[in-house]
């Protein structure tokens, strides 16, 4: 039998019962809570995927239950992916309490340092982020593996200019590269430029957009708590065994859902074929 159609046939008012209503608001619970944790899952794979990324910060899930039965409470939930809580047609419009993702937090908590002796490697000590400039504007980043193009530009990995103090492009040519705690530059004893270091209000309002760089609608300041290291990078802020113990319990959870799932799509359908009978007798 059609499972689509047995729903459609057992969720209808005239045929529901308080025990069916029970029953049904069970199965959107657990529909709900296994999405969730799907999503939850795909944060913490994308995390640990990035645990080698320098200057890479990790996302955090956070997801709200929302009592359905009162109208106000639905129309204040956030408009997230996992359930369109404005659709008519939401199978869980009807459920006496769902789970949603309400928002992904980054986690801007600062990551540890690595040595690595190069002169272009640099790393922030505190508060603050690097200024680059992109084809779609100024970006944000702690990715510090800095090094020079073909026309002796600072750049990122991806070939993005680091911006100076002053929003120039800074060209570094010399053999002898120093770089001071304020983030001044110096080639051969000559000083050539100043790392732009900034900051924002907390908490941050900085989305991701990839590759470790941040988009901002707020304006910048000047950071005031902080310190360059050169020849240092830093890692990503991701804690393994605190993932893979996130991992092992969303999996759990997820596995819990289906079997509640199952269960209850189990008794729905046995109910409604003997509905369906008894309305053929």
């Amino acid at each position: 039998m059609n499972l689509a159609l047995v729903l459609h046939f057992y969720c209808g008012k005239k045929n529901r019962d308080k025990r069916s209503n029970h029953l049904i608001s069970g199965l959107y619970n657990a529909i709900s809570g296994s999405i969730a944790q799907e999503r939850t899952l795909e944060i913490i794979s994308n995390n640990l995927a990035n645990m080698s990324t320098v200057g890479y910060k990790g996302d955090i899930p956070l997801f709200k239950s929302v009592l359905s039965n009162t109208q106000n409470q639905m129309q204040e939930a956030p408009g997230v992916a996992l359930i369109s809580l404005n659709e008519q047609s939401s199978p869980f419009k009807d459920a006496n309490s769902f789970v949603v993702l309400d928002k992904i937090v980054t986690d801007f908590s600062q990551g540890v340092f690595k040595e690595t002796g190069n002169k272009l490697d640099v790393a922030l000590d505190g508060d603050g982020f690097f200024v680059v400039e992109t084809p779609k504007g100024i970006r944000y980043t702690r990715q510090g593996n800095f090094s020079l193009d073909s026309s002796n530009r600072l750049v990122t990995q991806e070939g993005y200019p680091v911006m100076s103090s002053s929003n120039n492009e800074i060209v570094i040519d010399g053999k002898t590269i120093e770089i001071n705690n304020n983030g001044e530059i110096s080639a051969d004893g000559k000083i050539v430029g100043n790392l732009n270091v900034v900051d924002f209000p907390k908490p941050y309002s900085l989305k991701k957009i990839g590759n470790s760089l941040f988009a901002s609608i707020e304006k910048d300041s000047q950071a005031k708590e902080y310190a360059v290291k050169q020849g240092f990078l830093e890692l990503s802020n991701i804690n393994v065994i605190r993932e893979m113990i996130q991992m092992i319990d969303s999996l759990r959870s997820y596995q819990s859902y289906q079997k509640v799932i199952k269960m209850s799509m189990e008794t729905v359908a046995s109910r409604a074929v003997n509905e369906i009978g008894k309305l053929n007798t």
